[in-house]
């Protein structure tokens, strides 16, 4: 091999490692992105599950207020505001538990590559 043989093969095995460097920090970058954007679904589900408890708080201060509490924990659930906001409230936390596993499947989904074998000069 001559040397200007010794120097395109270099440069072609060169191109190759950056090609493949390309290649897994793209995969990384999409991966990461993806995480962030499901980070920031959980975000907003658990802000709308707080939302749904402070309907629920209102409505009980407010029902306690106009002496209209009922006697029973069993009358409380029955008031439809509480309910319904009852009812979204366990809608959400499976949402949050969906984007978890979700999360956790896209962390684990990406491992870092082993290192390829160099083929000898």
């Amino acid at each position: 091999m001559t040397i200007w043989e010794k120097a395109v093969f270099n440069m072609q095995r060169g191109v190759q490692r950056l090609s493949a460097t390309a290649v897994i920090i793209s995969e990384r970058l999409k991966a990461e992105i993806t995480i962030a954007r499901l980070r920031m679904r959980l975000d907003e589900v658990k802000s709308q599950i707080n939302a749904q408890y402070r309907i629920i708080g209102h409505r009980v201060v407010n029902l306690a207020n106009g002496d209209a509490l009922p006697k029973t924990s069993e009358q409380l659930v029955k008031d439809e505001e509480i309910a319904a906001a009852m009812t979204e409230i366990e809608a959400h936390k499976k949402e949050v538990e969906d984007l978890l596993s979700e999360i956790a499947n896209e962390q684990a989904a990406f491992k870092p590559a082993t290192k390829q074998e160099e083929p000898p000069l």
